[in-house]
């Protein structure tokens, strides 16, 4: 008992059994986005008032009309899927391949010298599902080429929901710009309708026009750089999960910690690289 409660401690210095930062977030993006609205209002009220830029009809045909076309498209487990997602985008990137690194050289070395027991010993206090489930199946036995199949379609699987969710998003930001359209259109009908009152036209364009505003804002501030950062974040996943599935066949030959450790950094940047 005395020996697993310190292998825990052990693993918990090396970064495997750490808490969840629940209320972390990203202050890049965070700044970026607001620093985008305040100098947005900013240029608005030095030319003029921002209650001219106010309009909830035109707020309800961009929001309501790329909310809606969404459900249209896509299922609704998968629309409802994306808002713990669009969280995740908001918080920081916490893989750090560096630190998987130092894990799976510790796990090989014990490995190499502890024997198999050893290493089901440690398989339940890693917290990385990719990481766990690839020394799972070296405690189980199966082959190498079975383990690089599975953790193979694992990682597609996990390359296919990240996109799947990324396309929703695509998605809306090509609606949404539409959406601003029609609703211009809608209001240059209307506008249209009185030009029998030409101090009527001036405001009734402005308002038009509003719509589109809306539509651009809502795609080109909003959705296109939340996909851009998502597809970030997957690109970076999938190289620590390529890079861990290297690390987890080092360990069921039972390479060289040393060599693990060369073949791990080949696949990470040179900034990650341990």
């Amino acid at each position: 008992m005395a020996t697993a409660v310190k292998t825990q401690e052990e693993l918990a210095q090396q970064g495997i059994d750490t808490a969840p930062q629940q209320n972390v977030v990203d202050m890049g993006t965070i700044l970026g986005t607001l620093f985008g609205v305040l100098l947005i209002f900013g240029a608005i009220l030095y030319q003029g008032d921002v209650g001219l830029f106010w309009s909830i009809p035109s707020a309800l045909i961009v929001f309501g009309g790329t909310v809606t076309t969404a459900f249209i498209a896509f299922p609704s487990q998968k629309i409802m899927g994306m808002i713990p997602v669009l969280i995740n985008a908001f918080k920081p990137d916490v893989h750090k391949p560096a630190d998987y690194v130092d894990i799976i050289m510790s796990l090989s070395s014990k490995y190499r010298t502890g024997g198999m027991k050893r290493l089901e010993s440690e398989e339940e206090f890693l917290n990385n599902r990719f990481l766990r489930s690839g020394i799972s199946m070296i405690v189980d036995g199966y082959n190498s080429r079975e383990i690089q199949e599975i953790m193979e379609r694992e990682l597609q699987a996990l390359i296919d929901r990240h996109n799947s969710g990324q396309k929703i998003l695509r998605f809306m930001a090509v609606q949404s710009p539409v959406f601003g359209m029609a609703g211009t259109l809608i209001g240059l009908i209307q506008m249209l309708s009185q030009l029998e009152d030409p101090s009527q036209i001036g405001s009734g364009l402005a308002t038009a026009l509003i719509t589109t505003f809306y539509g651009i804002m809502l795609a080109n501030l909003i959705l296109i750089p939340l996909v851009a950062k998502l597809n970030t974040r997957t690109e970076n996943e999938t190289t620590l999960l390529k890079a861990i599935r290297v690390g987890v066949m080092g360990i069921h030959d039972r390479v060289n910690p040393q060599k693990i450790r060369r073949s791990m950094n080949a696949l990470l940047p040179p900034d990650n690289q341990k």
